[in-house]
Order: structure tokens, then C-alpha cells, then sequence
């Protein structure tokens, strides 16, 4: 039926008025649309509620803040931890007022609250009960995330999602993830794990049971030659389970397949050269000649920043290729690192972060 002109007027004008009513509702006092709420169940099952999404995010530790530039952008970012942000041209136009302290059990407090985040984000081996305490009466909430935890990346990257409104950023990254994860426990389904012995960037350290590093041998189809190691009974002197001081003598009965030694904590990787030289120290060290990894020439380097890369995955990825090359003839670990820190950490790859011996 034809609206009369006068009629068609008024019709135009009391839509215009429900619009507006309802916008009233929708948009706060800033003039900007309002956010929703959102509960999370956080790693230390704390519930957290908050307004969704996030554009003002301070991170404590690294894992963790690789994963809000991956999801969010790095525009989500205002503040991280001084050993996070050290990392050599790893977080270009991030300006001076990033440092939000020490590392993740030392915040500065005064500068997070100058920062005005809408989130902070700690690990749950960081300061985050403190945290929590100060930074309450500000109105800053905290959430537990654990970014080192090879056992919840999917969880973790879909809460990020989540948090900074880009759930289909998120799906992107986990379907990367469980591509090559699927790949490894398909190809190994049924093999018998193969020795490793992972030193550390200290020597005559390792990890064992209850690390990420120790989980990332695992997963790679590898049998961690200090498995049985109780963290718990140890003394406090000998280190964590990340990096254990272990007997030197114990590596030569222990015997390995495969030899890894970590070196370089920083995005630009050792030179080949220093790489190279520490393989040949690893074989110049007494009795090492007579290990069945040094014999067969299978004994790599692997620098720590690249091992951690998407939860553990790059870190498998080389690993894996190494235990098992047969079977992972059409695995490319570079590759894979290069897409991850050019797509989604949105710097350019430095280049190899791994040397082999043979």
C-alpha cells in the first residue's frame, strides 16, 4: 500500500526515534559502544569478568605476548616486562613506556597503573596474587594465562581470541598448530621413542617431567633419557625443572641417541659459526667420542628463543625431523618458523636458528 507523503514523514521520523533509543542504550557515557561482559575460567580457575573486547593489554612473559601480537596485533600491546622487550628488534614502534617491569615475578606496579590497560595478563609461575591485590583497587584486571604451557595452546589461543575480539584470528592459529601436531602423531604412531638428551643454554643442565620442555621431547616421539628424575625430591640447589644441574657422568651411562644443546635467548640467532663451535665442544668434552649420538653425527643446536615458537611447536617440528627423517622427508621447520614470525609476529625472519653436525 502508498504511504500518504505527510504519513511517510511521520513513519521515517518515529523509526528514526526508536533508533535512536536503542543506540542511547547501546552507547555509554564515552560515546563509544559499549563493550560486553565476558567470564573466563583463567589457568588457575579463578573466574574474571570483564569487558570484552581488549585494546590495552599489558603481558607478562614472553609466550604470552607473542601470542596477543599474534591474535590481537601488536596495537593490543602497551606494556611488557623488560625481559620480553629486550629481545633484539623483536618489537619495533613499541615506543619507551612498554616496561611494565623486571620480568614476571617483579612488576612495576606505578608504571602498569600509568599505562591504564584494560588487562593484564601474568603465567601462572608469576607475581599475578600480588598483582591482583595491587591492582584491584584501580580497577585492572588480571588474568592467569600460561603461554609456555605446550599442553593448553588451544585453549590458551582461543581465550585470546576471545579477549581481543578476534575469535576467527585465533581459529586461523590453532588450525596451524593442530596441522602439525596431527602430522607428528599420525607418523609416529607406533614408533618406539628414540633417546634425547636436551642440555640447556647452561651446561650439564636439563629439563625433566612437569616442564614444557621436557613435554616438547615428548611429543616429538622422543624418550627424555632423564625421565625419571622426581623434581620434587631434589634439592632447591640444583635448580627447577626447566633447567636441572645434572652429573656429567650420568649423560655418559645414560647414553643418548640424539644430543640438543640450546643457545641464544635473543630473536637474532648465533652466527653458523658459533653454532658450529659449540657442537665440537659438546665432542671434545671427555668421553663424549664413545656416545652413540656423537658417533653418528647426530648432534644438533637449537637456540632457545626459536625451540619456544607457537607453543613448543617449531621446537617439536625440528626436533621430530631430526629423530626421525625418514619419516619427515617433506617437513620444512624453517619454513614453518618463517611463517610464524612473519605472519603472525609481523617482523622479518632473521634467519636459521638451528645447526646440525652432519
Amino acid at each position: 500500500m502508498r504511504i500518504p507523503k505527510i504519513n511517510r514523514v511521520a513513519f521515517t521520523t518515529n523509526i528514526l526515534v526508536k533508533l535512536a533509543i536503542v543506540l542511547a542504550i547501546v552507547i555509554g557515557s564515552s560515546g563509544t559502544l559499549s563493550a560486553r561482559q565476558l567470564t573466563v575460567n583463567d589457568d588457575v580457575n579463578r573466574k574474571v569478568t570483564l569487558a570484552v573486547p581488549v585494546s590495552r593489554v599489558v603481558t607478562f612473559n614472553k609466550y604470552n605476548t607473542e601470542f596477543f601480537r599474534a591474535v590481537g596485533g601488536q596495537d593490543v600491546l602497551i606494556g611488557m616486562a623488560q625481559d620480553t622487550y629486550k629481545l633484539t628488534n623483536y618489537w619495533p614502534g613499541m615506543g619507551n613506556g612498554v616496561v611494565a617491569g623486571q620480568n614476571q615475578r617483579e612488576p612495576n606496579y606505578e608504571a602498569i597503573v600509568a599505562l591504564k590497560p584494560d588487562l593484564v595478563i601474568f603465567p601462572r609461575n608469576g607475581a599475578w596474587e600480588k598483582a591482583a591485590e595491587k591492582l584491584q583497587p584501580f580497577g585492572i584486571p588480571i588474568v592467569v594465562l600460561t603461554g609456555w604451557d605446550v599442553n593448553k595452546h588451544s585453549s590458551n589461543i582461543s581465550m585470546i581470541g576471545e579477549l581481543v575480539g578476534k575469535p576467527e584470528r585465533a581459529a586461523e592459529l590453532n588450525a596451524m598448530h593442530k596441522k602439525y601436531t596431527d602430522m607428528i602423531n599420525q607418523r609416529l604412531n607406533g614408533v618406539e621413542p628414540r633417546r634425547i638428551y636436551l642440555e640447556k643454554t647452561v651446561n650439564f643442565t636439563t629439563s625433566v617431567p612437569g616442564s614444557g620442555w621436557h613435554d616438547m621431547l615428548v611429543q616429538a616421539g622422543g624418550k627424555n633419557i632423564f625421565d625419571d628424575i622426581d623434581i620434587a625430591k631434589q634439592p632447591k640447589s640444583k635448580g627447577n625443572k626447566h633447567q636441572l644441574d645434572i652429573d656429567p657422568e650420568a649423560v655418559l651411562r645414560r647414553n643418548a641417541d640424539i644430543i640438543i644443546k640450546q643457545i641464544g635467548t635473543d630473536f637474532v640467532p648465533p652466527s653458523q659459526e658459533k653454532m658450529a663451535a659449540a657442537i665440537q665442544a659438546l665432542k671434545d668434552r671427555p668421553g663424549w667420542s664413545q656416545l652413540d649420538a656423537v658417533k653418528n653425527e647426530r648432534v644438533y643446536v637449537m637456540s632457545y628463543f626459536i625451540a619456544g615458537g607457537i607453543s613448543k611447536l617449531i621446537g617439536k617440528l625440528y626436533i621430530v625431523k631430526w629423530l626421525y627423517p625418514e619419516k619427515f622427508k617433506d617437513l620444512d621447520p624453517d619454513q614453518v618458523a618463517k611463517d610464524w614470525i612473519e605472519n603472525y609476529q609481523g617482523v622479518s625472519y632473521p634467519g636459521p636458528h638451528t645447526f646440525a653436525a652432519n
